[in-house]
């Protein structure tokens, strides 16, 4: 079931890339409390034609439910570019409320997310909920982006680590831009990764992977 819900905030994050933030009546904070990781289906008409497409939330699980989903433009997108290009605050949208296995229930233990590009947009909720709910928890993120300027979500990020120094990691990788600190640039791909992770972690005590991005980069990731 679709709901109509007030976009209330719209932030460009980068150049091709907004987040939208809907505003939830009252009588709807049950329907749109999200477990971390899920997402949300938006829905609109143009010409006759229904246009459906599904983003994650990223914004912490809390008691009081913040309902942001990260959007970026995909060429010849029908939503991204109406989203990007004509949505507006105070118009409104058809949202469906949050669904997805794709979560992590905030425990106890040491996990790992390896993300690129959008994919950082559920595993946001979930490293952020996780370290806010469990203070005997561990969150390792290893992202990659094309760019600096590309990047969804950096201040967000930061705030993590500023605010998690001995719990939260940050292993950031740029694939076509040099970084004045940290690895050298290049694709995050199944040999990088070989080679990458023992370095950082001990595989074999983490509790959870969290895998999300291009097809290419999960699959290696998973092998």
């Amino acid at each position: 079931m679709f709901h109509p819900l007030q976009v209330r905030e719209i932030e460009r994050l980068t150049d091709d890339a907004v987040a939208v933030t809907f505003a939830v009546p009252h009588e709807l904070r049950e329907t749109f409390r999200h477990t971390p990781g899920q997402h949300i289906a938006l829905r609109r008409t143009v010409d006759g034609q229904e246009i459906r497409r599904t983003y994650s939330i990223c914004t912490p699980a809390t008691d009081e439910p913040l309902l942001r989903v990260g959007i970026r433009l995909v060429e010849d997108g029908a939503f991204s570019t109406y989203a990007l290009k004509e949505l507006a605050v105070g118009d409104t949208v058809e949202v469906m409320a949050p669904a997805g296995r794709f979560t992590l229930a905030p425990r106890p233990g040491h996990f790992v997310g390896i993300v690129g590009g959008s994919g950082i947009t559920p595993v946001l909720s979930i490293a952020a909920t996780l370290l806010a709910q469990q203070p005997d928890a561990r969150f390792c993120l290893i992202r990659s982006d094309r760019t600096a300027a590309s990047t969804m979500f950096l201040e967000e990020v930061a705030d993590l680590k500023d605010r998690y120094p001995d719990r939260f990691q940050l292993i950031h990788t740029l694939s076509r831009e040099e970084q004045q600190a940290g690895l050298p640039s290049g694709r995050l791909d199944e040999p990088r990764l070989r080679s990458l992770l023992p370095a950082l972690l001990k595989i074999d005590s983490v509790d959870g992977w969290y895998l999300c991005g291009p097809y290419g980069l999960v699959q290696g990731a998973e092998r």
